[in-house]
């Protein structure tokens, strides 16, 4: 079995971390767009501690959708569909 090396690893965490950070701004901005800029940035202690990129994905979409800030909020804790 092939190991990756060191550079492959170092490689692939530096992807996973600009998808991360690319899906973070995407976040904000619609967030920024649906609400506003400041009510964005209330957000960002709680996304800048989400390592899950899939989770990120679907806190993008929620904040596309999102209304007004409760229906962010509930998408951010877990209670939004």
């Amino acid at each position: 079995m092939n190991q990756p090396s060191i550079i492959e690893y170092w490689a692939e965490e530096a992807r996973q971390q600009s998808a991360l950070e690319s899906t973070r701004k995407h976040i904000f901005e619609a967030l920024a767009l649906r609400l506003q800029p400041e009510t964005a940035q209330t957000f960002k202690p709680a996304l800048d501690a989400i390592d899950d990129l899939q989770h990120l994905e679907q806190l993008h979409r929620a904040a596309v959708l999102a209304e007004n800030v409760e229906d962010f909020r509930q998408a951010l804790e877990g209670k939004g569909n």
